[in-house]
């Protein structure tokens, strides 16, 4: 039996499951769009923290712990610092604001917060939303392709196209309650491969001791948290680029749009705190994973 192809189909098939279900309580354009703002802490922080990650997270922060090594640790310092600053700064406000105008998207939102009548600044708006937004989607599709021709061999745009096809009928029968459960239920996959994966392969390796040495061995400069070049200009600029990642969450309207979902702003704080230790052990799983793989595929033998 094809275990690969078995769990991929059953992934799939709790996705469109998910599309179902929801779309039997659709009933209005505000609960298509905002899910008629009643959801969770515990499903927007998932939701959130999914979206947010996705792909970067899985393929970006894995190779960059591979790459550079505790360095990659940074990054993770600067997102649990971008995710705390958007919930508690940003969330409740722009939460109350969104409730107090009825708005279920942002540019909804920039109309009636600024009285703008002749809708120049929703046209304005729309245009880097359409612009951004559809590179960030079209670079999480790309990642599905190739992780489905990685898993599958079904080659990459035969993976793109199953994966595209996947979220376009969930999406378009459940709305954006079939997204951000989606999002609940990819985002708990996420969360118990990336703190899973890096423990089994610690134990399996002898603990913590044998990867340092290890890594020591391949390169000293994996182990160093300033780089090569040890403190100097560069490595400090390269250590705020890294940390600087996290400023993205102060603005992804994929993210605020979850937000303006939420059922109350006496919950942010609940969600704020589901949503930091998400991002803190599975980004930091996520850069162990990518050392570990560095150890494991240095070993004579090892294949890609």
């Amino acid at each position: 039996m094809d275990w690969a192809a078995l769990g991929v189909g059953l992934y799939l098939a709790v996705l469109l499951g998910i599309g179902i279900v929801a779309s039997r309580g659709m009933s209005s354009v505000r609960e298509y769009f905002a899910a008629d703002k009643s959801l969770g802490f515990w499903a927007v922080a998932f939701s959130a923290r999914a979206t947010g990650e996705s792909a970067w997270l899985l393929l970006g922060l894995t190779g960059m712990g591979a790459v550079v090594g505790v360095r990659a640790f940074w990054v993770v310092l600067g997102e649990v610092l971008g995710v705390t600053a958007a919930w508690l700064l940003m969330a409740g406000r722009f939460r109350r604001l969104t409730g107090r105008y009825d708005a279920i998207t942002v540019p909804d939102y920039l109309e009636a917060r600024f009285l703008d009548d002749d809708q120049i600044l929703r046209k304005i708006s729309a245009i880097p939303l359409v612009l951004f937004v559809t590179i960030y989607v079209a670079a999480q599709i790309d990642a599905t392709g190739k992780a489905f021709d990685s898993f599958l061999g079904v080659g990459y745009f035969t993976g793109l196209a199953i994966g595209f096809g996947v979220v376009l009928l969930y999406a378009s029968a459940g709305g954006f309650r079939a997204v951000v459960w989606s999002d609940v239920f990819q985002g708990s996959l996420m969360f118990v491969g990336l703190v899973g994966l890096p423990i089994v392969a610690l134990v399996r390796l002898g603990g913590p001791g044998p990867l340092v040495a290890a890594l020591g061995r391949i390169d000293a400069g994996l182990l160093s948290p300033l780089g090569p070049q040890g403190l100097s200009a560069a490595s400090v600029l390269g250590i705020g680029g890294l940390v600087l990642i996290g400023l993205g969450f102060l603005g992804s309207p994929q993210i605020f749009v979850r937000f303006l979902a939420l059922r109350g702003v006496e919950e942010i704080p609940q969600g704020a705190t589901v949503a930091l230790i998400w991002t803190l052990l599975a980004d930091s799983g996520a850069v162990l994973i990518g050392m570990l793989g560095r150890v494991v595929l240095d070993q004579p033998g090892a294949q890609m």
